[in-house]
Parts: C-alpha cells; sequence; structure tokens
C-alpha cells in the first residue's frame, strides 16, 4: 500500500508542472535562467536556419524551389528603412531620371521617346530594378491597341515569381508543378520579358540575418518595456477571505491613470519602478547597427539615410550612392534596348536597327562655359553650330568688334585740355620779372 502511495505521490508530482518547477528550483536555482536563455536562442536559430533552408531549398540542382525565400522575403520588406532603401534610395532616383531614343547618328528621336512615355514602360523599369534585390522576374507584356499600324502595349505586369521556375524556363500553373509552360518560345516569347541573372537570389537574401537580428531586437525590447516598462504594483493585504483577495485584484487590475481605489485596513500597495537604462542602449544599439549594416548593403553609405556629419564626408557618401545609381542606370539601359528590339519585331514598333536607349542627362552648363574659354584662349577656333547644341541657345554669328580710330589734328586740337588759369602771386611775379626783363634792356651803354 505504502509502493502504491508512493507511486501515485510521483505520478501526481510529474502531471503537476509549478510543483516540479518549484522543485527544480529548490534544488538548481541556475537551471531555470538556463532555459530561458535556451528558449531565446532557439528562436533566433530557427529563424536562421528558416532562411538557411529556405536558400539551400532555391539553390537545389535538381529542382530548385524559392517559395520558402520569397515568403521571408515579403516579410523582409515590409521593414520600413528596409522598403526605403530599396525604393526611395535606389528605385525611385532611377524611374524618375529623363530619357530619350536617339538614332545611329546620336540625334534625338521626340516621337520615338514619346512612344515610351507611358504608364506600363514606367511600370516595367519598377519591376526590372526590383529584380536587383528580389532575383530574377519575368514581365509579361498585356493588353494591345492597334495604332498607326503597331500594336500599342498597354499594361506591363509581373509574373507571379512563386510560378516561375527560370532554371527550366517554365510559368508554373501551381507552385509545386514541375513542368509548366515554356515562356522561352512562341507564342509566349513575344509578350514575356526575362530580367536578371536565373540564379540570382537578390540583395534581399543579403539582407535577411541582419533583418532577423533587428527584429528580434524589437521583440526582445518590447517584451522588456511590457514586464518593466511599467511600474509593478505589490498589494499586501492581511485578509485571508478569497473573495476580499478577488476584489483586491479587480481593483488593482482596473486601476489606470490617475486611478485611486478604496481598500479595508491592513492593505498595502507598493510600486516597484526600474531604474535601469542599460536596456535601452542595448536593444537600440543593435538595431542602429543592423540598419546601418543595410544602408550599406543598399545605398554603399550611411549618411544620406541615417546621419550627417562634414560637408567633405558627405560629399564622399553621396560620391559612392551617385556610382551605385550609375550602376542601376546602366543595368536598365541594357534591358529596354532589349525590349526594344522585341517590340519591333513582334508588335511592329517603329524602332530600327541603331536606336538606341539612353538616360537624357542634361550638360552642366557652366563647365561647358570653361572648357570653350579655355579652348578658345589657347588660340583654337571653336565650332559654333557645335557649341550652340551643346549650351541650347542659338548662335547667329561671329560678333563684330569695331576698332578705334586716330584722331585727327582738327579733333586732337578740341579735346586738348584748356591752359592752366594762373594764381594771382603767380601774375604779379610774373610782371616783376618782365620789368626787371625791360629795364636791362633799355639800359644805356657807355
Amino acid at each position: 500500500m505504502a509502493k502504491t502511495n508512493k507511486s501515485n505521490a510521483v505520478q501526481t508530482q510529474t502531471i503537476n508542472a509549478d510543483d516540479a518547477k518549484a522543485a527544480l528550483l529548490k534544488k538548481d536555482p541556475a537551471q531555470i535562467m538556463v532555459d530561458i536563455i535556451k528558449q531565446q536562442r532557439t528562436l533566433y536559430s530557427k529563424n536562421i536556419g528558416d532562411w538557411l533552408a529556405a536558400r539551400q531549398a532555391a539553390q537545389n540542382v535538381d529542382f530548385p524551389q524559392r517559395n520558402r525565400l520569397y515568403d521571408i522575403y515579403d516579410d523582409l520588406i515590409l521593414d520600413e528603412f528596409v522598403h526605403g532603401q530599396v525604393y526611395n534610395h535606389r528605385i525611385l532616383p532611377v524611374k524618375n531620371r529623363n530619357f530619350k531614343i536617339v538614332d545611329k547618328e546620336g540625334a534625338k528621336n521626340d516621337d520615338k521617346t514619346k512612344l515610351l512615355k507611358r504608364r506600363w514602360f514606367d511600370a516595367f523599369i519598377n519591376l526590372a530594378l526590383e529584380s536587383k534585390f528580389f532575383g530574377y522576374s519575368v514581365g509579361y507584356l498585356n493588353d494591345f491597341n492597334l495604332v498607326d499600324g503597331f500594336n500599342e502595349v498597354i499594361t506591363c505586369e509581373l509574373i507571379p515569381r512563386r510560378h516561375v521556375l527560370q532554371e527550366k524556363g517554365f510559368i508554373l500553373n501551381w507552385e509545386s508543378d514541375f513542368l509548366g509552360k515554356d515562356y522561352t518560345q512562341e507564342p509566349y516569347s513575344k509578350y514575356c520579358l526575362a530580367i536578371g541573372d536565373k540564379l540570382d537570389l537578390g540583395l534581399l537574401n543579403k539582407a535577411v540575418p541582419l533583418w532577423i537580428l533587428k527584429k528580434h531586437a524589437w521583440q526582445n525590447w518590447d517584451e522588456f518595456a511590457e514586464i518593466f516598462g511599467i511600474p509593478i504594483r505589490i498589494v499586501k493585504t492581511a485578509s485571508q477571505d478569497q473573495r476580499v483577495r478577488n476584489e483586491i485584484e479587480g481593483w488593482v487590475r482596473d486601476m489606470g491613470t490617475a486611478a485611486y481605489g478604496v481598500f479595508p485596513e491592513g492593505t498595502d500597495i507598493e510600486i516597484k519602478e526600474n531604474n535601469k537604462t542599460d536596456a535601452f542602449k542595448v536593444f537600440a544599439e543593435l538595431i542602429t547597427k543592423a540598419d546601418q549594416g543595410l544602408a550599406i548593403l543598399f545605398s554603399g553609405q550611411t549618411m544620406t539615410s541615417m546621419d550627417g556629419s562634414s560637408r567633405s564626408q558627405a560629399e564622399v557618401h553621396q560620391d559612392v550612392a551617385d556610382e551605385i545609381r550609375k550602376d542601376d542606370e546602366k543595368f536598365i539601359a541594357y534591358e529596354v534596348n532589349e525590349l526594344l528590339k522585341k517590340l519591333a519585331e513582334y508588335h511592329n514598333y517603329p524602332f530600327v536597327d541603331g536606336d538606341t536607349f539612353e538616360w537624357d542627362v542634361p550638360e552642366d552648363v557652366k563647365a561647358l562655359v570653361e572648357v570653350y574659354t579655355a579652348v578658345n584662349k589657347m588660340g583654337f577656333q571653336l565650332d559654333a553650330e557645335e557649341v550652340s547644341n551643346r549650351l541650347g541657345i542659338k548662335i547667329l554669328g561671329i560678333k563684330q568688334v569695331q576698332q578705334p580710330t586716330s584722331p585727327n589734328k582738327e579733333d586732337q586740337k578740341e579735346k586738348e585740355p584748356p591752359a592752366e588759369e594762373l594764381t594771382v602771386s603767380q601774375i604779379l611775379k610774373l610782371h616783376a620779372d618782365m620789368a626787371k626783363m625791360l629795364a636791362h634792356t633799355n639800359k644805356p651803354t657807355n
């Protein structure tokens, strides 16, 4: 019978988790802290493990699957800092640039340029730039209007990346399919626009570890604020009546801003405030460092998006951002020139060999004037037509400079200044000198 009771007691102790934790705490208080730390590390490791597994599935040689990686990307792009870096610092500066179509002679063709001043083309540039972050993408030209003998494109859409098996060149009806429509062959090749490298997983793949660190810093900070941000209220009561204790608990629970309570005699309320500020430094520094890493990844620097310093440092950082923008512009120029060929071949757009897409970069007029002035001082003759085109002003000809003529004697006399007038003392002295001269002249000789 004793064994049965002992067995029952053991069984009851095993089932009751609270008793088990209490017994463990008495035996080894540090064990509870170890379990908590392990749980937090497991949460981080789980997210990193998910990313590693998703990346491995995307790089699978036999049957690559990027769906799990795209799931992470969808959450990652919701981060306000990442979204701002991608769209505000990388995509918008390129989309807002003016462009032109030039012929083989380099002359701008306004009519052909207007054919691309459409909303669908803006959408194409957007999805082409997104491919640098999300990886290989396929666009789709949809809806056409017959205008002046060619099929004018109305919309350009992104084929969901989850339904594209780029290694095989298939568009899948279902994400888990093994076979689909071959978009590299007609008729699909007339409308599908493949953009980027098939093996590229995009810059977001490199951003995932930093984003996970940042996300956990926010989560832990929020949990810390929830536990320690609000002062803890401790209530002590001498009453053992459960009804009184429940009533007091309700009062404390309902106490909010400017609240008060009337408690029975023997009830003490104590408020414990947290005076430590180390948590702010820990979590804020971790989030800042993660954002700095993301800024360097996407923009090559941090000053234009996070902080500022001296003017010289700002110029260096801006130079790095400009180099990245130039690379994005060059990438788009390659993709658009391939698009022009497809529009001309399959949809009768009036683009011919030699037509090229270029960014319409305005000339630095001040720098050009300095160059032309220096060349002119060196004694070289300038091409008036070339100067007119570069500066955007109409030059009528060389300005005639009137040469000064030598004045004649009459004019010279008229222009001679009048004689200077003598003062009174000078006149008296002059008269005295003349009198002496006359007296000496009239003196009789012996």
